[in-house]
């Protein structure tokens, strides 16, 4: 009996502390660039959302974005872009290269909760790679999802479908006279 009313108050002292942030940082801004890009030099561009591109970010979101532009790296053929989407309660950091045949590389760059950080392994972010936009600006192809990191693998798959769609525009834009 002493036992119990020991855990008991434990669990309620527990309950009463308040919740710890978690922050794990997987790979850095330079590190995921270099990654990308290797021996090319990439330029920084700054992409303003207005008009129907910030319609399609939001519909591929399901929330408006709440930034004005966006800061991403390209060649002439691909583009690096780095996003914070929101999994349950707390942002993570996403990078996503994207090249002519779809998405070429999706990193966790930071992940901040403290379930689902299983979307940072390989097996999960290779699912990603030669994705193209489908119809309504969805993803090409079915992702697996993680058992207790539906949230996480919603944000990474609204992630990886909005750098599709800002890298269309991106190209779009270059090639325009």
């Amino acid at each position: 009996m002493p036992r119990v009313i020991a855990l008991l108050l434990m669990l309620g002292l527990a309950a009463t502390l308040p919740a710890y942030e978690v922050q794990i940082r997987h790979l850095s801004q330079p590190d995921f660039l270099q990654q990308v890009f290797a021996d090319q030099e990439p330029q920084a561009g700054l992409l303003p959302l207005r008009g129907e591109l910030r319609e399609r970010v939001t519909t591929v979101l399901g929330h408006p974005y709440r930034g004005l532009r966006l800061r991403y790296w390209h060649t002439d053929t691909t583009s690096a872009w780095i996003i914070d989407e929101k999994s349950k309660d707390m942002p993570m950091t996403v990078g996503v290269a994207v090249g002519p045949e779809g998405i070429v590389d999706l990193e966790i760059l930071v992940y901040r909760e403290p379930r689902g950080g299983e979307v940072h392994q390989a097996f999960f972010r290779r699912q990603y790679r030669g994705m193209t936009l489908g119809e309504n600006d969805a993803l090409s192809g079915q992702v697996d999802g993680i058992t207790g990191a539906t949230l996480s693998v919603d944000a990474t798959s609204r992630v990886a479908a909005m750098a599709l769609v800002l890298h269309q525009a991106v190209m779009e834009g270059a090639s325009s006279p």
